[in-house]
């Protein structure tokens, strides 16, 4: 009795201070842990200014444009990501997931929801660069404010499917006296059934999330830039920047996450905590992507310092507004790549 009292009056003792349970984490690892929090305190914080400012100037200081719009929504799933980071902060510096079941399961649905609007606006984003210098005449003709509207509602509600999963299947579960918000299958949780839909998950969220979107992204940009080489707009190099900048952003913020996700499948224990410490160091990264994209979109080009030094308002007014979003410094042409040309930059 005199056992389960103590036991029992611990367990009250953690949960009134949960920095004190840092033994449900490894020691080993504590550093990254740390840094993994230093991390995500730093993105949210810079994160959450810098997209709500992007949400106030494309809400209440700019025309509604089909820029305005990618780049309304492209805040918006960054914002609420970033939002939501002090629960993952809380559970860092915890040790272990001392909210409900029903928290489990709505966080996370909340972050893939955002995660996955996120990166499929970039993929938008891209794909309607490439169409615009590939087919200029017809971006102009198709390429209205509704339609974007429309896609940017499509991307919300293809991303809200993907949260199914992390709804149906995301629990808590106790592992060694301690608490974690994990996936459960089925009751064994590693049988082959469970590690059948373990493994569905995870490739699913590896392809759709991060291998087809780099694709697209990066065969966009190679796209954009043989046209330009091949018209002759050698100087065009704002615009070859910036796409070869989100390429790259991608690939390094992302590519260390769906690695850990990959090696986290093979492993026998979906528990393992070195891996679920790692998981959240690399989805650390992610969140970083999430609070430089808009400066991907503000400070890129010949102009950086003059942007730089203006007030941020200014730069965002600029970058964003449909013509200074396209209007690339192409040199002077004639006859009929001088009408491709204007049309190019007018869109």
């Amino acid at each position: 009795n005199k056992g389960v009292l103590e036991g029992t009056m611990g367990s009250e003792r953690q949960k009134m201070n949960p920095t004190s349970a840092p033994k449900c984490l490894p020691e080993e690892l504590g550093c990254l842990r740390w840094l993994t929090i230093a991390i995500l305190s730093v993105s949210s914080v810079a994160g959450i200014v810098v997209n709500g400012l992007v949400l106030w100037m494309t809400l209440f200081r700019m025309t509604r444009t089909v820029t305005t719009i990618w780049f309304f929504n492209l805040a918006l799933a960054d914002f609420t990501v970033l939002l939501s980071v002090p629960i993952a902060i809380y559970n860092l510096a915890s040790g272990e997931w001392l909210l409900k079941e029903l928290a489990c399961k709505l966080y996370l649905a909340l972050v893939v929801l955002t995660f996955f609007t996120s990166i499929c606006l970039l993929v938008l984003i891209s794909v309607d660069r490439c169409i615009i210098v590939l087919y200029p005449v017809w971006a102009r003709n198709h390429r209205t404010v509704q339609r974007a509207r429309w896609l940017a509602v499509g991307v919300w509600l293809l991303a809200a499917v993907t949260c199914y999963p992390y709804l149906k299947f995301r629990t808590t579960g106790k592992l060694k006296g301690c608490t974690y918000c994990s996936f459960k299958f089925n009751r064994e949780n590693e049988d082959w059934s469970g590690m059948e839909k373990r493994m569905a998950v995870t490739i699913i969220h590896f392809l759709v999330g991060f291998l087809v979107p780099l694709a697209i992204i990066g065969t966009c940009a190679y796209l954009i830039r043989a046209k330009l080489q091949r018209e002759g707009w050698v100087h065009a190099s704002r615009p070859k920047r910036l796409l070869l900048l989100l390429v790259s952003a991608f690939f390094i913020f992302w590519f260390p996450f769906n690695m850990a996700l990959l090696v986290h499948l093979g492993l026998e224990k979906s528990h393992d905590l070195k891996m679920l410490l790692i998981l959240w160091a690399t989805f650390s990264l992610g969140c970083l992507n999430s609070c430089l994209n808009p400066f991907l979109y503000v400070f890129i080009g010949r102009d950086f310092k003059e942007k730089f030094f203006q007030s941020l308002p200014s730069a965002l007014a600029r970058a964003f507004g449909e013509e200074g979003f396209h209007n690339h410094p192409f040199p002077r042409a004639r006859g009929k790549r001088e009408m491709q040309t204007l049309t190019l930059c007018t869109m």
